[in-house]
C-alpha cells in the first residue's frame, strides 16, 4: 500500500509542466478579462462625470 502510494506519488512529481500553448491562452484570456475591466471602468467615470454636469447645470443655470 505504501509502495504504491509512493509510485503514485513519484509519478505526479515527474507530471510534465504546463504546455506553453496553455499558459499563452490563460495570459491571453487574463489581459483580455483586465481589457474588459477597463472599459467598463472608463463607462463607469464617463458616465459619472456626465450625470455630475447634468447636476450642476441644474443647479448653477436658474442663476444665469
Amino acid at each position: 500500500m505504501a509502495l504504491n502510494a509512493g509510485l503514485k506519488l513519484i509519478q505526479w512529481a515527474r507530471r510534465p509542466a504546463a504546455a506553453a500553448k496553455n499558459r499563452n491562452r490563460i495570459t491571453r484570456r487574463d489581459r483580455r478579462q483586465a481589457q474588459l475591466r477597463r472599459l467598463a471602468r472608463d463607462e463607469r467615470v464617463k458616465e459619472q462625470r456626465e450625470r455630475e454636469v447634468a447636476k450642476y447645470l441644474y443647479y448653477v443655470r436658474p442663476m444665469i
